[in-house]
């Protein structure tokens, strides 16, 4: 079977660079913060994809608008489709709750953990979040240490990227106990 191509878009934002958004017919796979390297980019996307990655400013167009409404600060919920195909069953059950974490609201990894169920599983979330391939559609950087403390963020810039986002929604933190 041939699967159809991967098409992604570049877009920029101050505060992390150049994003990469690519989509495949089934909805967003990736969003990239802080790309360097386009070709470098598109060529470790279609490696871990296993498709042809290819520019499609078109087919990326709504992804495109509403990060770029997000990033001027005039919208706060991203409700673009999803290819949940790539990933585990576990790492979507975390991401479809941390879908659900409202814009500005941190929740810790424990937390989230007893959201889906799994109490004791916060280490295991937290790993799931690290290979978020949708950062800011699903929120990962709006999880945070028990104690509040920024744990780590897979996108450029790591820790620091995630400060800038949780400043620029002006983030509060919120324990569920």
């Amino acid at each position: 079977m041939v699967k159809s191509d991967v098409h992604y878009g570049l877009m920029h934002w101050e505060p992390v660079g150049r994003v990469l958004v690519a989509v495949s017919e089934k909805g967003l796979v990736a969003i990239e913060l802080g790309v360097e390297d386009e070709s470098a980019a598109v060529a470790a996307l279609s490696e871990r994809l296993g498709a042809r990655v290819v520019p499609g400013d078109e087919e990326t167009r709504a992804a495109r608008e509403q990060l770029g409404a997000y990033f001027a600060g005039a919208r706060q919920a991203l409700d673009l489709p999803v290819d949940w195909s790539h990933m585990t069953d576990f790492q979507r059950q975390v991401l479809e709750a941390v879908r659900a974490v409202p814009y500005g609201v941190t929740l810790t990894y424990g937390e989230l953990a007893r959201r889906i169920g799994k109490p004791n599983a916060a280490r295991a979330v937290g790993r799931a979040l690290a290979t978020n391939p949708v950062p800011l559609v699903l929120p990962c950087h709006r999880i945070v240490g028990a104690d509040g403390s920024l744990r780590g963020f897979g996108a450029a810039g790591g820790v620091a990227t995630k400060q800038k986002l949780l400043e620029f929604e002006g983030a509060r933190q919120l324990r569920f106990l």
